[in-house]
């Protein structure tokens, strides 16, 4: 063989050699840290108690994310059962001689049917507007038919027909 095929052989392993012993070095120095935080050097011990004490913060995340969900979804349809939402109107002639159904009733309810219903009754010389409230479709004061008309087409979710 040539010594210069030797000599770059030889250079090669040289290369391995101090490859190798930087790496156990530093795998030494990695084992040595792991084993300082052990107690008593049980490794595999500590390792179980690491392992386990993940599980229970995993687990009670899980509770409490799932637990905030439910209420945040139960807010959500709380807000949403109050909102008001269904809505419809009935336009009208109030008075003789006023045509072109320029009054109207105009219902407005959440989702248990409260709300109110407007009224502007209009005529040749005057408008006048009222506003009725509604506790599960009914209210406590004499309507016309006209917002009775609406609240029922506001309860059936028919705005306007």
């Amino acid at each position: 063989m040539d010594e210069r095929i030797l000599m770059a052989i030889v250079a090669v392993l040289a290369v391995f050699v101090i490859a190798s012993i930087a790496i156990g070095i530093i795998n030494i120095s990695k084992i040595n840290t792991i084993l300082d935080y052990s107690e008593e050097g049980d490794l595999v011990s500590n390792l179980e108690k690491y392992y386990n004490g993940v599980i229970d913060i995993q687990k009670k995340l899980k509770l409490s994310q799932e637990g905030t969900m439910s209420e945040r979804i139960s807010a959500c349809e709380a807000k949403i059962n109050m909102s008001l939402s269904k809505m419809a109107i009935v336009n009208f002639d109030a008075f003789d001689g006023v045509h072109g159904n320029q009054s109207f009733a105009l219902a407005v309810l959440n989702q248990y049917n409260d709300g109110f219903v407007i009224t502007s009754l209009y005529g040749n010389t005057s408008s006048n507007s009222y506003v009725r409230i509604v506790r599960e479709g009914k209210s406590e004061t004499m309507l016309l038919d006209e917002e009775k008309q609406a609240i029922s087409k506001a309860m059936s979710g028919n705005i306007n027909g």
